[in-house]
């Protein structure tokens, strides 16, 4: 990933001095020069980093301007970044700079090797083949087509096909429709930067306990957009199979566990679920069809769990309308209050976890703000005291201040008109921390349904992410929600 140019010119536009971005960084002189001469890559985390401090999408700093506007993205032969699966096929993306396509268009060479049974494929969408050179037979839905070169074919790729070639080698273009993407359907850049970067990660291997077809179309949508490997889909294959008959498409992504014979079904398939999270077989633990809290046992058991001996916590990441930074709000779905028996370190676990999915996502020092109704504290409410202790404590990753309210936390405007300048957080915030769950809950439901706002949801504290989705949220809230927990995820076994 060669950005050099890219980044010079937009560091140029936005009038950032060279020496703010090496700070937001932590990197030295040498290393920033490495990269602006292309003679070093950045990492996943520190293109977020990038992108976020800049005010950008990733694409921006991947393509330049020409890609941003996504008027014309030209491909150069020598450009174009090849793929081999076992000896039988190499394949060439003819478009991989231009961001939220529908098409996927490919140069593919196939082999002839009779030792090794086709592949057979079934997805979303349509697919066209071009024979360049050689022959091909394409069977669709067990009906064989047999292309020369000069000869083509369009399909509908949902029906099973496989492609044999019947030369010593085949070459042709292929070019995937995939449907809307995700990417397209977002608003604001740093969503946009969210999927781009999750794309850019190693795909993960999600655990969905008991699917359900709302579950499954969220991870088909991952799979679909390249952010998950493999699905472990736990419970009773029978009750799944008639339950999604229509949504089980990506039949070599599934690894089908079955739960049979057990008096309490859903109990078995959340433990058998959180086993395969604590062997590392799966890297994001999310929920189907069952009850959250039979879920949450399982993943809290003292023996056989994936807890940390933190609290859990749900993070819901936001982009507000009019706020140029992602908003992380904590906890507006698992814990009733920030404080466990009115003492201010019970709330370290809640907060750090913030910090910690705040720095996965590019905030490579996030401010917190710990909201109240009023940013003076008073012994009339208890919780501005304990707020304020926190903000005392030292924080080495973060910097955290309480209590704020509502518009000190977020909106220069207000800092300036109430005299509260040179405040670290005031105005800033990247994090907002409430004091109960129902000053989230609101929060969280007027951004959504009030402000349209995006949103991805991370439930934080155990030994990996969990997915926990709810059948009122989007279609894209789900998938954000992936993303963002694919991200943590990789974040997680990045630092060890």
């Amino acid at each position: 990933m060669k950005i050099g140019p890219n980044l010079r010119a937009v560091v140029a536009a936005k009038g950032v001095p060279m020496d703010e971005v090496r700070e937001a960084l932590g990197w030295d002189r040498e290393t920033l020069d490495r990269v602006l001469a292309d003679q070093l890559s950045p990492g996943i985390s520190e293109l977020l980093r990038l992108a976020t401090f800049l005010g950008v999408g990733i694409s921006r700093l991947l393509g330049g301007d020409q890609e941003s506007r996504q008027r014309a993205v030209k491909t150069g032969k020598d450009e174009r970044v090849g793929v081999d699966r076992r000896n039988a096929l190499h394949y060439e993306s003819l478009a991989q700079a231009f961001a939220g396509r529908h098409l996927e268009p490919f140069v593919v060479e196939l082999y002839r090797d009779p030792a090794c049974e086709p592949d057979l494929s079934r997805h979303p969408g349509e697919e066209f083949l071009f024979v360049l050179s050689g022959e091909l037979q394409v069977t669709v839905d067990g009906e064989p087509f047999h292309l020369e070169a000069g000869d083509s074919l369009y399909f509908d790729s949902l029906l099973p096909h496989a492609l044999t070639s019947l030369s010593e080698s085949t070459r042709l273009v292929a070019v995937l429709y995939k449907g809307e993407s995700m990417l397209q359907l977002t608003k604001g850049h740093g969503m946009k930067s969210l999927i781009e970067a999750a794309r850019l990660a190693p795909r993960q291997k999600v655990v969905l306990v008991c699917p359900d077809p709302g579950s499954l179309k969220a991870v088909n949508k991952g799979i679909e957009e390249g952010i998950l490997e493999t699905v472990f889909l736990v419970g009773d294959p029978d009750r799944v199979r008639d339950a999604c008959a229509e949504l089980l498409v990506f039949e070599k992504q599934y690894r089908f566990v079955p739960v049979r014979g057990v008096g309490d079904h859903e109990r078995e398939a959340a433990r058998v679920g959180v086993e395969l999270v604590a062997t590392r077989q799966g890297d994001l633990l999310m929920k189907g069809g069952i009850n959250t809290a039979i879920l949450m046992k399982a993943v809290l058991s003292r023996e056989t769990g994936i807890g940390t001996g933190k609290r859990l916590s749900n993070v819901s990441i936001f982009e507000l309308p009019g706020v140029e930074r992602l908003i992380f709000l904590t906890d507006p779905a698992i814990n009733p209050e920030l404080f466990a028996h009115q003492e201010a370190a019970s709330a370290i676990d809640i907060i750090d976890n913030a910090i910690q999915v705040a720095r996965a996502l590019g905030v490579e020092r996030p401010k917190v703000a710990l909201l109240e109704a009023n940013e003076v504290p008073s012994a009339n409410i208890p919780t501005t005291l304990l707020e304020q202790e926190l903000s005392r404590r030292q924080w080495p990753q973060a910097e955290v201040y309480g209590p704020l309210s509502y518009d000190l936390a977020l909106y220069p405007d207000s800092v300036r008109k109430k005299g509260l300048t040179g405040n670290p957080v005031a105005g800033q915030a990247d994090i907002i921390v409430v004091p109960h769950i129902s000053g989230g809950n609101f929060l969280y439901k007027s951004w959504v349904f009030t402000m349209g706002a995006e949103v991805a949801n991370v439930v934080l504290g155990a030994c990996a992410p969990i997915i926990l989705t709810s059948r009122s949220d989007s279609d894209l809230t789900k998938f954000l929600t992936i993303c963002a927990s694919s991200l943590y995820g990789h974040y997680l076994h990045r630092e060890g």
